[in-house]
């Protein structure tokens, strides 16, 4: 009978002991999270030491332990470089960015980017897009095509404005698809969630939804005509619609 109470302690007790390392594991990668998002959107620099761990742990909320461990993980993921007796500084993770520093930025939900960030980010875009357009123009078919349509239908009309971003996703992302060109698409889905944020920011600060409509109908227009570089030019004003409208974010 002491050895089954016994038994039954310890067992509680490594149940206790496991939901509390799952529970700061939680906190820490919450922490980690947060001190990405703050280096993504430019509030700590390339460059920049970030503040004491008393201080984060202060600002954050959590304990300096566990402070500590996070600047440790950001350390190993490329965020961040910490010098003897002087501090953490924001490493130039741009320039010498890993895997792990790409799919964070994958999945980032800050409301802002670094500048030069959002550039790259359009760029991207750009770069994947285009081309897509181009090849769908041999690749995608009149059901295809007619899929693109309904989206633009959707688009239209999404109330408020903010809700067209979800069927506008949709349209760039079968458009990479339609490319028959595999690593585009999974790029682009890749970085769905950030794009789908960036949208939605477009549509809430510069609703012009009717013109992001006309520019996607003049898209497709282009598909049918197997045109190329006229659906290349298509998307490209797509994509720079959006942009243009996020400067107001950033002004």
């Amino acid at each position: 009978m002491r050895w089954r109470c016994a038994a039954k302690k310890n067992q509680e007790g490594s149940r206790y002991r496991f939901v509390g390392s799952m529970k700061q594991n939680g906190l820490k990668k919450s922490f980690v999270h947060v001190i990405q998002q703050k280096i993504f959107s430019g509030e700590y620099s390339i460059g920049q030491q970030l503040p004491t761990e008393r201080e984060l742990a202060v600002q954050i909320g959590v304990s300096r332990s566990l402070v500590n461990t996070g600047i440790l993980e950001l350390a190993n993921q490329g965020f961040v470089r910490i010098l003897p007796r002087q501090g953490t500084v924001v490493a130039d993770y741009k320039r010498n960015g890993n895997l792990q520093v790409l799919s964070a930025l994958m999945n980032c939900d800050s409301y802002r980017f670094d500048d030069q960030l959002l550039t790259n980010l359009i760029d991207l875009r750009l770069l994947i897009e285009c081309e897509s357009a181009r090849l769908a123009c041999d690749h995608a078919t009149g059901d295809d095509l007619a899929t693109l349509t309904a989206l633009i239908h959707s688009m239209k009309n999404s109330t408020p404005p903010e809700n067209a971003a979800e069927p506008i996703l949709h349209f760039h992302y079968l458009l990479t698809q339609y490319s028959g060109n595999a690593v585009y698409a999974m790029t682009f889905k890749s970085f769905e969630s950030t794009t789908l944020r960036l949208m939605r920011q477009h549509l809430q600060v510069a609703p012009d939804l009717p013109k992001s409509v006309k520019l996607h109908e003049s898209l497709v227009h282009a598909l049918e005509l197997r045109d190329p570089e006229a659906s290349a030019l298509g998307v490209r004003a797509c994509i720079l619609h959006g942009a243009d409208a996020l400067k107001k974010v950033y002004e």
